[in-house]
């Protein structure tokens, strides 16, 4: 399959899938929004699970390659840099799925028939928060024991910060307050003390 069909493929989906909800929509409808018949369609996706599936990936990946820069950006403490991580998580959830109540059902969908991409979400988060940890440990401002440890537990205190469901029920404001405050409980707990 072609980049640029698979693109044009999901785009549509996304767009019927923003609007009408995953269960209203057709792959007749999927393949109509493509100028393609639904036959051709299903030669390069067997369902619309799979479809759904390529869209999570695709998110995924948008998100990785943001918080990857995060990860790498220079010239930052490891406090501002897990700060800045977090509220990344944040912008880029929100931007996503504030006010956009029908796309919340792809995403149950997805956690129910596809916990891989979700597992696969969380140990790219958990790997990103240990380089963060690793990185501050190196410098001498974190004293972490285990930081394989410790990742997990970090994660699990900012997960609301990316979940559709709290970005839903939370204006945009209170979460990045709630983030602010919930990044400072977990430095207090990782700075080192001279």
């Amino acid at each position: 399959m072609t980049e640029e069909i698979s693109t044009q493929i999901l785009d549509a989906a996304e767009a019927r899938f923003r609007t009408y909800g995953f269960g209203k929509t057709t792959m007749a409808e999927i393949a109509s929004d493509t100028d393609m018949s639904t036959a051709n369609l299903y030669r390069f996706y067997e369902n619309k699970l799979a479809i759904g599936s390529a869209m999570a990936d695709r998110c995924f990946g948008n998100r990785g390659a943001i918080l990857s820069e995060i990860v790498k950006r220079t010239g930052i403490s490891e406090a501002e840099r897990l700060e800045i991580f977090v509220l990344g998580m944040l912008e880029y959830g929100h931007g996503q799925f504030s006010n956009e109540p029908k796309l919340s059902e792809l995403v149950d969908v997805i956690i129910k028939k596809r916990p891989d991409l979700i597992q696969f979400q969380v140990d790219s988060d958990k790997a990103f928060i240990a380089t963060i940890l690793r990185q501050g440990c190196g410098s001498g401002e974190f004293a972490v024991d285990d930081i394989d440890e410790m990742s997990p537990y970090v994660l699990a205190a900012i997960v609301k910060f990316s979940s559709p469901f709290f970005i839903a029920m939370y204006p945009f404001e209170e979460l990045e307050r709630l983030a602010k405050g919930v990044v400072s409980l977990i430095l207090n707990g990782l700075v080192k003390n001279n």
